[in-house]
């Protein structure tokens, strides 16, 4: 009889009820609340926008701020502080302390954050995988960041499903054996409206996807899209200093935008246009107009007599299974 070669801890089978009682692990939240979690531990999260458009300024705060237990932009609220090992696969040694000096501000460490490169780590190569694990080994992170996922497939055919799989195939091995929440900033291909850029299997291997747009010459606008969970409304993020950040009033919006959708906020969600003209002090055409501009960054929406808070993103999340 052949031995029996299957290993008992890579196999988790429950019967219906089971899975119906089984209870929520301990920190089964990273990003969200336990009624709507946005990002899970152990899933795959990638976070696409165009060439220089904030990719690592985005995920660079967000992680320092997973780091040390500290919610960096409120439509993603961190549940529980984690260990993060974020690997660069683009900046210089002095671009990343440059960085890093500027995503840090107004955080209260400690910071349970590590980063750096490593030349050979690589998705495909067979070397370049046993760097990734050896680090993954040593440092025992519960976030991995790769950033950008096309530095750590170089020399690939990005659209080859065969080394495009492979490399999903290897991070799902990261996933699974060191039970790490895989996070990958990833360039947008020339098309924005396909997603990320490259085979379209990245599209059904990720979990949540965050997708970063320019909005102005200083800000983005940022769309969650889980899996599963419930989208939180599209949100924008200003430039400033070195890093992203949402207004002082906290809704992500800047000057007159944020005024009026804090005005919404406190109507419950819904105004009449009149009295948001009557709160703004302005009348006629420039009352009109700011509204107007409201609406265009997706603050607000239009409703007939009314203004509301869009409920849903733009774009609407992906609900199909894989």
């Amino acid at each position: 009889m052949a031995e029996n070669k299957i290993n008992p801890k890579r196999i988790f089978i429950c019967t219906a009820e089971e899975w119906l009682n089984l209870k929520p692990e301990d920190g089964d939240v990273v990003l969200g609340s336990p009624e709507n979690a946005l990002i899970r531990p152990k899933t795959k999260n990638l976070i696409e926008a165009p060439e220089k458009c904030f990719k690592t300024t985005f995920a660079l705060r967000l992680m320092l701020g997973l780091s040390c237990g500290t919610t960096v932009y409120p439509r993603l609220p961190v549940a529980k502080k984690g260990k993060v090992l974020y690997m660069h696969g683009e900046l210089s040694n002095a671009e990343i302390k440059e960085r890093t000096r500027a995503a840090v501000a107004d955080l209260n460490g400690p910071f349970d954050f590590l980063q750096g490169k490593a030349l050979d780590a690589h998705l495909v190569t067979q070397e370049g995988r046993r760097v990734l694990e050896s680090l993954v080994e040593q440092f025992a992170p519960e976030h991995l960041v790769l950033d950008p996922w096309q530095s750590f497939i170089s020399g690939c055919d990005e659209n080859s499903f065969k080394e495009i799989s492979a490399a999903e195939t290897f991070c799902n091995k990261l996933v699974e054996t060191y039970g790490v929440t895989l996070w990958v900033p990833i360039h947008l291909g020339k098309n924005a409206s396909k997603g990320a850029r490259g085979h379209s299997s990245i599209g059904g291997w990720r979990d949540t996807r965050i997708a970063l747009t320019r909005d102005t010459h200083d800000g983005v606008a940022v769309t969650v899209e889980p899996r599963w969970a419930e989208a939180p409304p599209r949100f924008h993020l200003r430039f400033d200093n070195g890093t992203l950040r949402p207004d002082a009033q906290g809704n992500g919006f800047n000057g007159q935008t944020a005024t009026i959708r804090t005005f919404v906020e406190s109507k419950g969600g819904k105004a009449l246009k009149a009295e948001l003209v009557e709160h703004l002090r302005k009348g006629g055409e420039a009352g009109r107009k700011a509204i107007e501009r409201a609406v265009n960054a997706h603050a607000i929406i239009p409703d007939g007599e009314y203004v509301s808070i869009p409920l849903t993103p733009e774009t609407e999340p992906e609900t199909k299974p894989n």
